[in-house]
Protein backbone atom coordinates (compact mmCIF):
# COMPACT_ATOMS: atom_id res chain seq x y z
CA UNK A 1 0.00 0.00 0.00
CA UNK A 2 2.45 2.44 1.07
CA UNK A 3 5.74 2.03 -0.96
CA UNK A 4 8.84 1.03 -1.38
CA UNK A 5 10.14 2.55 -4.69
CA UNK A 6 11.38 0.34 -7.73
CA UNK A 7 11.86 0.89 -11.29
CA UNK A 8 8.04 2.31 -12.59
CA UNK A 9 5.93 0.46 -15.03
CA UNK A 10 4.25 2.98 -16.85
CA UNK A 11 4.52 5.74 -14.17
CA UNK A 12 3.73 3.17 -11.37
CA UNK A 13 3.32 -0.08 -10.45
CA UNK A 14 2.48 -2.62 -7.91
CA UNK A 15 4.83 -3.58 -5.73
CA UNK A 16 5.68 -5.17 -1.71
CA UNK A 17 9.16 -6.09 -1.87
CA UNK A 18 8.58 -8.96 -3.74
CA UNK A 19 5.71 -10.30 -1.89
CA UNK A 20 2.55 -8.63 -2.35
CA UNK A 21 0.07 -9.30 1.20
CA UNK A 22 -3.59 -9.55 0.25
CA UNK A 23 -4.78 -7.11 2.24
CA UNK A 24 -1.64 -4.65 2.24
CA UNK A 25 -1.48 -3.45 -1.26
CA UNK A 26 1.74 -2.05 -1.25
CA UNK A 27 1.94 0.45 -4.62
CA UNK A 28 4.60 2.83 -5.84
CA UNK A 29 3.78 6.16 -6.05
CA UNK A 30 4.04 7.84 -10.09
CA UNK A 31 7.29 10.05 -10.48
CA UNK A 32 5.35 13.40 -9.30
CA UNK A 33 3.15 12.44 -6.68
CA UNK A 34 0.07 15.28 -7.24
CA UNK A 35 -1.77 16.07 -4.31
CA UNK A 36 -4.15 17.34 -6.61
CA UNK A 37 -4.85 14.81 -8.54
CA UNK A 38 -8.54 14.36 -8.74
CA UNK A 39 -8.29 10.34 -8.10
CA UNK A 40 -5.88 11.26 -4.88
CA UNK A 41 -8.58 13.84 -3.64
CA UNK A 42 -11.96 11.96 -4.45
CA UNK A 43 -9.92 8.69 -2.94
CA UNK A 44 -9.25 10.57 0.20
CA UNK A 45 -12.44 12.42 0.65
CA UNK A 46 -14.07 8.99 0.17
CA UNK A 47 -11.79 7.44 2.71
CA UNK A 48 -12.67 10.51 5.60
CA UNK A 49 -15.87 9.73 4.69
CA UNK A 50 -15.90 6.14 5.83
CA UNK A 51 -13.45 6.29 8.70
CA UNK A 52 -15.75 8.83 10.53
CA UNK A 53 -19.20 6.53 9.47
CA UNK A 54 -17.00 3.33 10.73
CA UNK A 55 -15.86 4.46 14.12
CA UNK A 56 -19.17 5.77 14.97
CA UNK A 57 -21.20 2.70 13.72
CA UNK A 58 -19.25 0.20 15.26
CA UNK A 59 -18.90 2.04 18.32
CA UNK A 60 -22.53 2.77 18.91
CA UNK A 61 -22.72 -0.97 18.59
CA UNK A 62 -20.17 -1.38 20.98
CA UNK A 63 -21.77 0.78 22.90
CA UNK A 64 -25.40 -0.90 22.72
CA UNK A 65 -24.09 -4.30 23.89
CA UNK A 66 -22.92 -2.96 26.96
CA UNK A 67 -25.88 -0.94 28.14
CA UNK A 68 -28.58 -3.11 27.02
CA UNK A 69 -29.46 -6.37 28.69
CA UNK A 70 -31.39 -7.53 25.56
CA UNK A 71 -28.71 -7.20 23.38
CA UNK A 72 -26.36 -9.51 25.28
CA UNK A 73 -26.97 -12.51 23.19
CA UNK A 74 -24.48 -14.91 21.84
CA UNK A 75 -24.95 -13.90 18.26
CA UNK A 76 -24.31 -10.20 19.65
CA UNK A 77 -20.71 -11.14 21.22
CA UNK A 78 -19.63 -12.06 17.48
CA UNK A 79 -21.06 -9.05 16.34
CA UNK A 80 -19.31 -7.02 18.50
CA UNK A 81 -15.79 -9.07 17.84
CA UNK A 82 -16.76 -7.80 14.36
CA UNK A 83 -17.03 -4.18 15.45
CA UNK A 84 -13.87 -4.17 17.30
CA UNK A 85 -12.23 -5.23 14.08
CA UNK A 86 -13.82 -2.65 12.42
CA UNK A 87 -12.46 -0.37 14.41
CA UNK A 88 -9.19 -1.43 14.25
CA UNK A 89 -9.54 -1.24 10.74
CA UNK A 90 -10.73 2.69 10.95
CA UNK A 91 -7.83 3.30 13.20
CA UNK A 92 -4.87 1.67 11.62
CA UNK A 93 -5.50 0.95 7.94
CA UNK A 94 -7.52 3.64 6.61
CA UNK A 95 -5.42 6.64 7.85
CA UNK A 96 -2.11 5.33 6.12
CA UNK A 97 -3.88 4.43 3.22
CA UNK A 98 -4.98 7.83 3.05
CA UNK A 99 -1.81 9.18 4.09
CA UNK A 100 0.06 7.64 1.13
CA UNK A 101 -2.71 8.43 -1.68
CA UNK A 102 -2.86 12.31 -0.30
CA UNK A 103 1.07 12.62 0.49
CA UNK A 104 2.75 9.80 -1.19
CA UNK A 105 4.20 8.83 2.59
CA UNK A 106 6.61 6.48 2.05
CA UNK A 107 7.19 4.06 4.78
CA UNK A 108 10.84 2.14 6.19
CA UNK A 109 10.73 -1.96 5.78
CA UNK A 110 10.07 -2.39 9.69
CA UNK A 111 7.03 0.02 9.71
CA UNK A 112 5.50 -1.49 5.90
CA UNK A 113 5.85 -4.62 8.00
CA UNK A 114 4.00 -3.43 10.87
CA UNK A 115 1.76 -2.26 8.89
CA UNK A 116 1.02 -4.76 6.69
CA UNK A 117 0.82 -7.28 9.47
CA UNK A 118 -2.61 -4.70 11.14
CA UNK A 119 -4.15 -4.63 7.86
CA UNK A 120 -4.51 -8.58 7.21
CA UNK A 121 -5.38 -9.36 11.00
CA UNK A 122 -8.10 -6.77 10.97
CA UNK A 123 -9.34 -7.99 7.38
CA UNK A 124 -9.18 -11.73 8.45
CA UNK A 125 -10.62 -11.13 11.51
CA UNK A 126 -13.87 -8.99 9.96
CA UNK A 127 -14.06 -11.78 7.59
CA UNK A 128 -13.43 -15.00 9.84
CA UNK A 129 -16.30 -13.08 12.16
CA UNK A 130 -18.95 -12.73 9.28
CA UNK A 131 -18.66 -16.33 8.67
CA UNK A 132 -18.87 -17.46 12.30
CA UNK A 133 -21.97 -15.37 12.75
CA UNK A 134 -23.83 -17.70 9.32
CA UNK A 135 -22.75 -20.66 11.51
CA UNK A 136 -24.20 -19.46 14.61
CA UNK A 137 -27.36 -18.56 13.17
CA UNK A 138 -27.17 -22.38 11.40
CA UNK A 139 -26.98 -24.32 14.50
CA UNK A 140 -29.56 -21.70 16.46
CA UNK A 141 -32.14 -22.68 13.83
CA UNK A 142 -30.53 -26.11 13.06
CA UNK A 143 -30.75 -27.40 16.83
CA UNK A 144 -32.97 -25.10 18.58
CA UNK A 145 -33.68 -27.45 21.14
CA UNK A 146 -30.30 -28.18 22.33
CA UNK A 147 -29.05 -24.39 21.24
CA UNK A 148 -29.44 -22.77 24.64
CA UNK A 149 -27.94 -25.72 26.35
CA UNK A 150 -24.63 -25.89 24.32
CA UNK A 151 -23.79 -22.77 23.22
CA UNK A 152 -23.26 -20.93 26.40
CA UNK A 153 -21.42 -17.25 26.38
CA UNK A 154 -18.32 -18.79 27.45
CA UNK A 155 -18.10 -20.34 24.24
CA UNK A 156 -18.97 -17.77 22.48
CA UNK A 157 -16.31 -15.93 24.00
CA UNK A 158 -13.50 -18.97 23.22
CA UNK A 159 -14.70 -19.13 20.10
CA UNK A 160 -13.76 -15.60 19.37
CA UNK A 161 -10.52 -15.77 20.92
CA UNK A 162 -10.02 -18.55 18.31
CA UNK A 163 -10.95 -16.51 15.51
CA UNK A 164 -8.52 -13.52 16.38
CA UNK A 165 -5.53 -16.35 17.16
CA UNK A 166 -6.34 -17.51 13.60
CA UNK A 167 -6.17 -13.78 12.58
CA UNK A 168 -2.62 -13.61 14.16
CA UNK A 169 -1.31 -16.58 12.56
CA UNK A 170 -2.00 -15.52 9.28
CA UNK A 171 -1.39 -12.12 9.43
CA UNK A 172 2.16 -13.42 10.94
CA UNK A 173 2.68 -15.75 8.23
CA UNK A 174 2.80 -12.49 6.06
CA UNK A 175 5.41 -11.10 8.05
CA UNK A 176 7.57 -14.58 8.43
CA UNK A 177 7.04 -15.35 4.41
CA UNK A 178 7.66 -11.22 3.29
CA UNK A 179 10.24 -12.81 0.27
CA UNK A 180 7.89 -15.77 -0.71
CA UNK A 181 7.35 -15.27 -4.42
CA UNK A 182 4.01 -14.48 -5.38
CA UNK A 183 1.59 -16.52 -5.78
CA UNK A 184 2.05 -18.71 -2.76
CA UNK A 185 0.89 -16.77 -0.11
CA UNK A 186 -1.95 -14.86 -2.55
CA UNK A 187 -3.66 -18.45 -3.21
CA UNK A 188 -3.35 -19.50 0.47
CA UNK A 189 -4.90 -16.50 2.21
CA UNK A 190 -7.82 -16.06 -1.00
CA UNK A 191 -8.50 -19.68 -0.49
CA UNK A 192 -8.46 -19.91 2.91
CA UNK A 193 -9.96 -15.91 4.09
CA UNK A 194 -12.49 -15.71 1.21
CA UNK A 195 -13.40 -18.80 -0.75
CA UNK A 196 -14.05 -21.24 1.97
CA UNK A 197 -15.67 -18.37 4.30
CA UNK A 198 -17.81 -17.23 1.11
CA UNK A 199 -19.07 -21.18 0.73
CA UNK A 200 -19.46 -21.17 4.24
CA UNK A 201 -21.57 -18.15 4.54
CA UNK A 202 -23.59 -19.53 1.44
CA UNK A 203 -24.68 -23.10 2.65
CA UNK A 204 -25.61 -21.62 6.10
CA UNK A 205 -27.62 -18.90 4.74
CA UNK A 206 -29.18 -21.00 1.96
CA UNK A 207 -30.10 -23.55 4.46
CA UNK A 208 -31.60 -20.69 6.95
CA UNK A 209 -33.96 -19.02 3.94
CA UNK A 210 -34.97 -22.43 3.51
CA UNK A 211 -35.96 -22.77 7.43
CA UNK A 212 -37.40 -19.23 7.58
CA UNK A 213 -39.82 -20.18 4.42
CA UNK A 214 -41.16 -23.34 5.81
CA UNK A 215 -41.47 -21.01 9.57
CA UNK A 216 -43.75 -18.35 7.20
CA UNK A 217 -45.93 -21.18 5.63
CA UNK A 218 -46.65 -22.67 8.71
CA UNK A 219 -47.73 -18.87 10.07
CA UNK A 220 -49.71 -18.55 6.98
CA UNK A 221 -51.39 -21.43 7.55
CA UNK A 222 -52.62 -20.20 10.98
CA UNK A 223 -53.41 -16.51 10.43
CA UNK A 224 -56.73 -15.54 9.20
CA UNK A 225 -56.98 -13.33 6.14
CA UNK A 226 -55.03 -13.56 2.65
CA UNK A 227 -52.40 -16.25 3.19
CA UNK A 228 -50.61 -16.06 0.05
CA UNK A 229 -49.99 -12.46 0.30
CA UNK A 230 -48.41 -12.99 4.06
CA UNK A 231 -46.37 -15.70 2.52
CA UNK A 232 -45.34 -13.59 -0.40
CA UNK A 233 -44.39 -10.46 1.71
CA UNK A 234 -42.49 -13.06 4.62
CA UNK A 235 -40.24 -14.81 1.91
CA UNK A 236 -39.62 -11.45 0.48
CA UNK A 237 -38.36 -9.95 3.69
CA UNK A 238 -36.22 -13.24 4.48
CA UNK A 239 -34.86 -12.99 0.62
CA UNK A 240 -34.01 -9.01 0.94
CA UNK A 241 -32.39 -9.67 4.22
CA UNK A 242 -29.99 -12.34 2.84
CA UNK A 243 -29.35 -10.33 -0.29
CA UNK A 244 -28.13 -7.77 1.52
CA UNK A 245 -25.84 -9.60 4.27
CA UNK A 246 -24.44 -12.08 0.87
CA UNK A 247 -24.16 -8.77 -1.29
CA UNK A 248 -22.24 -6.51 1.25
CA UNK A 249 -19.86 -9.44 1.69
CA UNK A 250 -19.38 -10.05 -1.98
CA UNK A 251 -19.29 -6.37 -3.84
CA UNK A 252 -17.15 -5.51 -0.28
CA UNK A 253 -14.71 -8.36 -0.79
CA UNK A 254 -15.09 -9.59 -4.20
CA UNK A 255 -13.12 -7.05 -6.38
CA UNK A 256 -10.19 -6.89 -3.92
CA UNK A 257 -9.73 -10.78 -3.90
CA UNK A 258 -10.18 -11.18 -7.85
CA UNK A 259 -7.72 -8.53 -8.06
CA UNK A 260 -5.01 -9.90 -6.11
CA UNK A 261 -5.40 -13.26 -7.88
CA UNK A 262 -4.37 -11.68 -11.01
CA UNK A 263 -1.52 -9.92 -9.66
CA UNK A 264 -0.43 -12.99 -8.05
CA UNK A 265 -0.04 -14.18 -12.01
CA UNK A 266 0.51 -11.25 -13.72
CA UNK A 267 1.99 -7.74 -12.11
CA UNK A 268 2.15 -6.00 -14.71
CA UNK A 269 -1.93 -6.44 -15.50
CA UNK A 270 -2.76 -4.38 -12.23
CA UNK A 271 -3.53 -0.25 -12.38
CA UNK A 272 -3.17 1.47 -9.44
CA UNK A 273 -6.30 3.00 -10.30
CA UNK A 274 -7.70 -0.90 -9.98
CA UNK A 275 -5.89 -1.02 -6.33
CA UNK A 276 -7.37 1.89 -5.38
CA UNK A 277 -10.73 1.53 -6.10
CA UNK A 278 -10.99 -1.81 -4.82
CA UNK A 279 -9.16 -0.29 -1.79
CA UNK A 280 -12.41 1.58 -1.10
CA UNK A 281 -14.53 -1.25 -1.61
CA UNK A 282 -12.96 -4.04 0.61
CA UNK A 283 -12.70 -0.66 3.42
CA UNK A 284 -16.26 0.06 2.61
CA UNK A 285 -17.39 -3.80 4.19
CA UNK A 286 -16.35 -1.94 7.75
CA UNK A 287 -19.15 0.70 7.55
CA UNK A 288 -21.42 -1.42 6.12
CA UNK A 289 -20.86 -4.04 8.59
CA UNK A 290 -22.83 -1.88 11.79
CA UNK A 291 -25.84 -1.35 9.10
CA UNK A 292 -26.38 -4.86 8.18
CA UNK A 293 -25.62 -6.75 11.42
CA UNK A 294 -27.14 -4.09 13.92
CA UNK A 295 -29.01 -1.25 12.10
CA UNK A 296 -31.56 -4.30 10.91
CA UNK A 297 -32.00 -5.29 13.98
CA UNK A 298 -34.93 -4.23 16.13
CA UNK A 299 -33.47 -4.21 19.77
CA UNK A 300 -30.03 -2.55 18.28
CA UNK A 301 -32.08 0.39 16.79
CA UNK A 302 -33.53 1.14 19.84
CA UNK A 303 -30.95 1.18 21.36
CA UNK A 304 -28.88 3.24 19.23
CA UNK A 305 -31.94 5.36 19.07
CA UNK A 306 -31.88 5.91 23.29
CA UNK A 307 -27.71 6.50 22.90
CA UNK A 308 -27.84 8.71 20.00
CA UNK A 309 -31.57 11.22 21.05
CA UNK A 310 -32.17 10.70 24.79
CA UNK A 311 -34.44 7.36 26.11
CA UNK A 312 -37.51 10.22 26.43
CA UNK A 313 -37.24 11.56 22.94
CA UNK A 314 -36.48 7.52 21.45
CA UNK A 315 -39.90 6.47 22.82
CA UNK A 316 -42.10 9.42 21.69
CA UNK A 317 -40.61 8.63 18.37
CA UNK A 318 -41.26 4.99 18.57
CA UNK A 319 -44.96 5.39 19.72
CA UNK A 320 -44.83 8.09 17.07
CA UNK A 321 -44.23 5.05 14.55
CA UNK A 322 -41.42 6.51 13.03
CA UNK A 323 -38.73 4.34 14.80
CA UNK A 324 -40.16 1.00 14.49
CA UNK A 325 -39.13 -0.71 11.60
CA UNK A 326 -39.54 -4.66 12.27
CA UNK A 327 -42.89 -4.31 10.19
CA UNK A 328 -40.57 -3.63 7.06
CA UNK A 329 -37.41 -5.46 7.46
CA UNK A 330 -36.46 -8.91 8.97
CA UNK A 331 -34.96 -8.33 12.10
CA UNK A 332 -31.87 -10.57 11.45
CA UNK A 333 -32.82 -13.49 13.00
CA UNK A 334 -31.83 -15.10 9.71
CA UNK A 335 -28.95 -14.00 10.08
CA UNK A 336 -27.78 -11.94 12.97
CA UNK A 337 -29.80 -11.42 16.29
CA UNK A 338 -32.45 -14.29 16.62
CA UNK A 339 -33.32 -13.96 20.43
CA UNK A 340 -31.39 -16.32 22.65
Amino acid sequence: MAASTTSARTGHEINANDSLSVFARNTTKPSSHDMKDPLNILSFSFLLLIITATLVGNSLVILAFKRNAKIRTKTNYFVVSLAVADILVALVSMPIWAAYLMAGVEFNQGLLKIWTFMDILCGVASIINLTAISIERYFCISYPLHYHTTMTSRKAITTIIIIWIFSIIMSSLKIILWTWPPPNYELMIVISCFFIPLIIMCVTYRFIFKVARYQARQIALMINGNVQNFLLASEMRAAKTLAVVMGAFVISWGPFFIINMVWGFCTSCITIEAVVVTKWMHYTNSLFNPIVYACMNKEFRKAFCNILFGRKRCCRTLRGGRGDLSTDQTDLSLAANMKD
